[in-house]
């Protein structure tokens, strides 16, 4: 952003898991305010689609302009704003939204002269509850979000020898599970802004069970001179961040999670005071490779994985993380063994025998001793079942497999099993059929996790187009895909050479994120890993793409092995806020890679053509 723009901070609010801040550049009262957008609350970019008020609500000049300090609230049927109008009516208006963009008005708040935050009571008479006030917090509430009345009684007062000693106004609301959190803006008799807490039970909102003694955040020494205004909040897989308007400077500040446990002499909740405490949010895409790889290695007393154990597919069920990794043993032959870990990293349980065998012609074509005709092997496997990919969508989990019979060139298969069956390890698959075309080498085929209008989609190569086929069912006795590979890549890029999708993608608030193994011909012979950004409803088209590698093979495990040089992705799933990556080292170990979903996806973004309006540093 041109820091010789004037910009006035309006507002910020969470919109589903997007955080909104909305402001005007410029001076002028027919500047029009302008939204921008961010996933991890820290990098906002402009938003393409303009913020509309309709019947001249919020018109953008005139005296019908909107003061500072609007309040976006979520509730059941979309979103609540509440705003104070410059048009000397010394009250509140009201608008409705679905989107959170595009707001309707729906009329004043009748005695109610400062924005509040909304809430759903959940209570016939008082579906919704309004929390407002400038020097002492009151209630309203309303039965459709347009006629609200108000109790007489102030519901939070300011407290005399305390931080909020002269006044406490609505900052913003958090829904944990152990009630609802109101944080307030303080002032105290020195001057000082701090931000304070209460606790509201879950089941009546009107009932207070903690309020913060000490300040959760209080005004920085370096913060003088100048008029401070509350501009908003985000809440997100329990990062607390808050947001003010210092002297014309967006600053954000981030608040450890409010921990609360019980009194074990009282039975009393308390909630835990936490100051605040500064986050560290990394410009470079990476991914942590875990201290305790590899995750899975061979067992020499199991013939059919003493050898090798690599290549897992995950998928995240019943709070756990499922994988089905390749296994190799004494004949040389691929099957899929199956491990679950409650916390991602530790093994919890692991099966004595594999769970998916060759069974097809297509796939089963004896050993590295007998009637080897095909010049091939991969991990030191002569035929079977190779490299899974597992997709849940509905009832199903579908999975595509590399499959090789020792003859014929590698292709892909495909099989399903229904999710009660497989928690139950009932392990009914259905016969495997080959989907790409006989005679082609084939490699890297994963099925979207959900369907695309209306339709399954296959993706099945990214050289260097993104290639999808569609269909209205996945169960047909036939299935043949078209694929084809040119690798013309620009060779310039660390991604020259092309090989092929890792993990099936996963959906977020940015698109399809896609991990693809890729080679440098400057660096030959070391396998890589990137991501890329496909569009929702349009994924052959890429949105964004890693500039460097995620993930490479400089571990001891990633090169000491069957094939040195080699991390390998098939799986990957995000649990409390993480995206867990597991990937084959080596052709040989099973590892994994964790890091915050938020923070990768932003510096992935980031790394883009696109630059953020702003990136707001976190003090």
């Amino acid at each position: 952003m041109d820091s010789h723009d004037k910009v006035s901070w309006f507002s910020l609010s969470a919109v589903e898991k997007t955080a909104y801040l909305f402001y005007r550049k410029g001076s002028g009262k027919d500047d029009p305010i302008r939204a921008s957008w961010s996933l991890d609350g820290i990098n906002f970019f402009p938003l393409k689609q303009k913020v509309s008020f309709k019947n001249k609500f919020l018109n953008l000049g005139g005296r019908f302009d909107v003061k500072k300090g609007f309040r976006i609230s979520k509730i059941a049927d979309g979103y609540f704003l509440s705003y104070c109008p410059k048009n000397g009516s010394g009250q509140t208006a009201g608008a409705v939204s679905v989107d959170g963009l595009n707001w309707k008005k729906v009329g004043p708040i009748n005695k109610v002269k400062q924005c509040g935050a909304v809430v759903n009571a959940d209570v016939a008479a008082e579906k919704y509850l309004m929390f407002f006030g400038e020097r002492s917090i009151r209630i309203a509430s309303s039965p459709d979000a347009k006629k609200w009345s108000i109790k007489r009684s102030i519901f939070l007062r300011a407290r005399a020898g305390y931080f909020d000693s002269q006044s406490v106004s609505v900052a913003g609301m958090v829904r944990l599970k152990e009630g609802l959190v109101l944080t307030y803006v303080a002032l105290s008799k020195s001057g000082k802004t701090s931000l304070g807490a209460v606790l509201l039970d879950k089941n009546n909102y009107r009932k207070i069970l903690w309020r913060s003694k000490k300040p959760i955040w209080k005004q920085p020494e370096d913060w003088k001179g100048g008029e401070i205004d509350f501009v908003g909040s985000y809440y997100k897989n329990g990062k607390f961040l808050v947001y003010w308007d210092f002297a014309g400077e967006l600053k954000a500040i981030s608040i450890t999670r409010s921990l609360l446990f019980r009194d074990p002499v009282r039975g009393a909740l308390k909630l835990k005071d936490n100051l605040q405490k500064k986050v560290d949010f990394q410009e470079k895409i990476s991914l942590c490779k875990h201290a305790n790889n590899p995750i899975l290695k061979p067992i020499e007393e199991h013939a059919w994985e003493c050898c090798e154990t690599f290549n897992p597919a995950a998928i995240f069920l019943n709070s756990k993380v499922h994988l089905l990794y390749r296994a190799l043993g004494e004949r040389g032959i691929s099957v899929l063994g199956y491990a679950s870990s409650k916390d991602g990293i530790t093994i919890d349980e692991r099966l004595k025998k594999p769970v998916y065998a060759p069974m097809q012609p297509f796939e089963n074509g004896g050993t590295k001793k007998k009637n080897i005709v095909y010049p091939y092997s991969s991990g030191g496997s002569w035929s079977g079942c190779e490299d899974p990919r597992l997709s849940v969508i509905g009832k199903r989990i579908y999975m595509t497999y590399v499959t090789f019979n020792g003859s014929c060139p590698p292709g892909v298969a495909l099989t399903s099993i229904k999710v009660k069956d497989f928690l139950a390890k009932n392990w009914n698959w259905k016969i495997p059929k080959l989907i790409s075309k006989p005679g082609e080498i084939q490699k890297n085929w994963v099925v979207f996790p959900e369907k695309i209008k209306g339709k399954f989609a296959v993706l099945h190569s990214i050289s260097p187009n993104i290639l999808i086929d569609y269909f209205d069912s996945l169960d047909k006795k036939k299935i043949t895909i078209t694929s084809y590979h040119n690798n013309k890549s620009d060779e310039k890029r660390w991604d020259n050479i092309l090989r092929g999708v890792g993990a099936p993608p996963i959906k977020t608030d940015y698109g399809w994120l896609v991990f693809y193994h890729a080679m440098d011909k400057r660096d030959p012979n070391r396998y890589k890993v990137g991501a890329m950004i496909l569009d929702y409803n349009n994924p052959e088209k890429i949105l964004h793409r890693s500039v460097q590698p995620i993930l490479e093979p400089v571990e001891k495990y990633e090169n000491e092995g069957s094939k040195a040089g080699v991390v390998y992705v098939c799986g990957s799933v995000i649990k409390d806020g993480k995206i867990f990556v597991y990937y084959g080292g080596a052709d040989k170990f099973t590892c994994v890679a964790t890091t915050s979903m938020d923070s990768f996806l932003s510096a992935l973004v980031n790394s883009s053509k696109t630059a953020p309006f702003i990136r707001l540093a976190v003090a």
